[in-house]
């Protein structure tokens, strides 16, 4: 028998098939904050099981153009893994913005944040002033958004000009969603100039969807 629209199997069902793996991803906000609200707990152990490195280098790699008490976004803080890769390299002033309220908590428990903002990345624009960050950072978020090019147009708005940028893409987005095209044309609109672009390096090595598919691709620009 069909369950009713109201019956809460049927919402899990319907998540669930908005989100169908962590390799397939979703660009549905409410089904990518469920499923990170269900994870807030066991992130940081499964992500550490699976070597997941892209918050500490994206942190070693954002440093040689910080100074200390910087200020720094984290679109997508998520539980805080970049955050305390950056502290532990640097005292920055660090806000984190995330849809997840679980994971959320989580990152406020390490004391990392000045500030945290419950946020859908997708809605547009953000709840900050413009030129308010040295630095915004995205680290395994682009995959969650229908419009990654809207929302690195934002992390321009709000990073001061001769701030910076650093996101990670996964390589099988990169080229379904034309990122070298957005590339050129944001350098040739003036919002970046392009600093630095990884070759694509292991995303989760020992995590059985991501071992060998699929690979991450790191970018760091400076703002005009």
């Amino acid at each position: 028998m069909p369950a009713e629209p109201d019956d809460p199997d049927s919402e899990d069902a319907e998540t669930e098939d908005a989100f169908p793996s962590l390799s397939g991803g979703s660009t549905d906000s409410a089904a990518v904050e469920a499923r990170y609200d269900d994870w807030a707990k066991s992130y940081d152990h499964d992500l550490e099981m699976w070597n997941y490195q892209a918050p500490e280098e994206a942190a070693a790699a954002l440093v040689p153009y910080l100074r200390k008490d910087d200020s720094v976004l984290d679109l997508g803080c998520g539980t805080g893994m970049f955050g305390r890769a950056l502290a532990n390299r640097l005292k920055c002033r660090i806000e984190g913005i995330d849809i997840s309220a679980k994971s959320l908590a989580v990152a406020g428990k390490r004391d990392l944040y000045a500030m945290l903002y419950r946020h859908d990345l997708q809605k547009l624009p953000l709840p900050l002033g413009a030129n308010g960050f040295d630095a915004a950072v995205s680290v395994g978020v682009l995959t969650y958004m229908s419009d990654p090019e809207a929302l690195l147009k934002e992390m321009c708005r709000v990073v001061r000009a001769g701030g910076h940028l650093l996101f990670t893409q996964r390589d099988d987005r990169w080229q379904e969603l034309e990122f070298d095209r957005i590339m050129v044309e944001f350098d040739k609109n003036g919002l970046w100039t392009a600093l630095g672009m990884s070759e694509p390096r292991p995303y989760l090595p020992r995590h059985q969807e991501f071992a060998e598919e699929i690979q991450v691709i790191h970018v760091l620009c400076e703002v005009k």
